[in-house]
């Protein structure tokens, strides 16, 4: 019997139904929600929020392979001199980083677009008495790691700025991606403008972080210990590896600190990362594109 009022019945489910018209009408309605994507991303490109470095863009390119995206080797930008042992770690790496030096000077010219070429940045003026960076270069530094980029910074490099003799530190022209801060004073004089030399050992503080993988302290040989050229900053970020003094107080420094800015990476040497070569090597491949 039929339900009162006449109507028929319902019509049965086509259980039959071939998938593809299935799949085809879900795809209709994402179609709209990928175009707004794809537009939102575009724009983002065109207006600077994010570039090459993006890990999206990143993990695109580690999907289709070494023509989008970073190439074959990392490329790493030095600016200022760096130690000859940086330089003979960069040589042995050949096959895998792609270097080259500037200075400061030659990146005052559209200084966003050069720094866009490197995937990671080392700012080291450990062999030169000029510690100075620019405002301009400094934003655009800033605006490199926050868009992804990777940053190395080196002792006291880049505590001045040419155009005033009152700023000091690395805030006013770097802003909060420094994973350190020149806050102390001794003396009159602020501790991030008096090297200290400190006969010690380096030590292992973050057990979990790739840096320092294998390595628990520098020198391994418990009769010997090392030189280090050193600031009395004070940390930020997180700090992954000290320096201790062999003088009956135990002082101690900071050696390796980090800073992550969600999608940047900034690592600070508080010395010559060249004298450990196992250190630096692991950097490298930390923060490189290439593993």
């Amino acid at each position: 019997m039929y339900p009162e009022g006449g109507a028929e019945p319902a019509p049965a489910t086509d259980y039959n139904e071939p998938i593809t018209q299935k799949i085809g009408a879900h795809l209709e309605g994402l179609i709209p929600i990928i175009l707004i994507v794809i537009i939102g991303f575009l724009l983002a490109l065109k207006f600077g929020v994010i570039d090459s470095r993006t890990p999206i863009i990143g993990s695109v390119a580690d999907i289709l392979g070494p023509s989008i995206g970073s190439g074959e080797k990392t490329r790493l930008l030095i600016i200022g001199a760096t130690s000859q042992e940086v330089i003979d770690i960069l040589n042995d790496q050949r096959d895998r980083v792609e270097y080259i030096t500037r200075t400061t000077d030659t990146l005052e010219r559209n200084p966003v677009d050069q720094l866009a070429n490197f995937d990671i940045v080392m700012l080291d003026q450990s062999e030169q008495s000029n510690k100075e960076v620019s405002k301009k270069l400094g934003e655009a530094l800033q605006r490199f790691v926050k868009n992804g980029g990777k940053f190395i910074l080196v002792g006291d490099s880049g505590i001045r700025r040419p155009d005033t003799f009152d700023v000091i530190g690395w805030r006013n022209t770097f802003g909060d991606i420094v994973p350190v801060e020149c806050d102390r004073v001794v003396n009159n004089q602020p501790t991030c403008t008096a090297p200290i030399l400190v006969n010690g050992k380096l030590l292992r503080q973050d057990e979990r972080h790739r840096i320092m993988q294998g390595i628990d302290i520098f020198p391994a040989d418990p009769f010997r210990n090392a030189t280090f050229r050193v600031f009395n900053v004070s940390e930020t970020g997180r700090e992954i590896a000290y320096i201790q003094s062999v003088d009956i107080d135990k002082k101690t420094y900071p050696a390796v600190v980090e800073k992550n800015l969600v999608i940047g990476k900034v690592i600070y040497f508080n010395y010559n990362p060249g004298i450990t070569r196992g250190i630096f090597e692991s950097t490298l491949n930390y923060l490189g594109v290439v593993q």
